[in-house]
């Protein structure tokens, strides 16, 4: 007992769990390698723990596959609403930061794509425990820019809403056919602005808000 305290007061004070180390490695892996092509032998090896620990942890490894998808969509919105958040009330304005840090993101070096995509072209089997997570994060993405076209007041929010989010995902798949970091991925901006504008100018509303 005196020895399991012990632990949890090393937790407290910041020291990494074996779930942690885990999970950190596995992230790593994942991304950088493919999910299919990392095993459990290189992951508790890397972690610096027992197998057991894993199975502790992780009843298996599509387990460990949904921990790590829920992880990425957790630490993806935050990071979206600690950026874009001040933009709130100039949907203008908004639009372009997220499309400005898009692009800086998907064209800078060592970038693999996005890892939901990555993980549904390997795991094609919608009962797969990671999908949920997936189809979430992308389905949220969606509504999130659809409640931008609405305050922009264009006469087809969804439509816009869904060319924006095309052109999201074309930017993340051209990262791994042309790499350039002044490659067709920069263009994002630019044709979201323009999509914005035609859409703008099709409902007679030159909104600036």
């Amino acid at each position: 007992m005196a020895r399991r305290s012990s632990k949890k007061v090393q937790d407290r004070k910041g020291h990494k769990t074996a779930r942690d180390r885990l999970a950190a490695v596995a992230a790593d892996l994942f991304y950088r390698k493919g999910i299919h092509a990392v095993g459990i032998e290189e992951i508790v090896k890397e972690a610096g723990v027992a197998k057991i620990s894993l199975y502790r942890s992780f009843a298996s490894k599509d387990d460990l596959i949904a921990a790590y998808l829920e992880d990425l969509r957790v630490r993806f919105w935050r990071t979206w609403d600690e950026k874009f958040a001040r933009f709130d009330g100039n949907p203008r304005a908004q639009l372009n930061a997220i499309m400005k840090y898009l692009a800086d993101w998907t064209t800078r070096p060592g970038y693999r794509g996005c890892p939901f995509i990555n993980y549904c072209a390997e795991f094609p089997d919608a009962s797969h425990p990671g999908r949920k997570v997936s189809d979430d994060t992308m389905r949220e993405m969606r509504q999130r820019f659809l409640r931008i076209a609405e305050s922009l007041g264009v006469a087809r929010p969804r439509q816009l809403a869904d060319s924006l989010l095309l052109l999201v995902e074309g930017a993340y798949a051209i990262s791994q056919t042309l790499s350039d970091p002044d490659g067709p991925g920069r263009a994002l901006i630019w044709a979201a602005r323009a999509l914005t504008d035609s859409q703008l100018s099709a409902s007679g509303s030159s909104s600036t808000r």
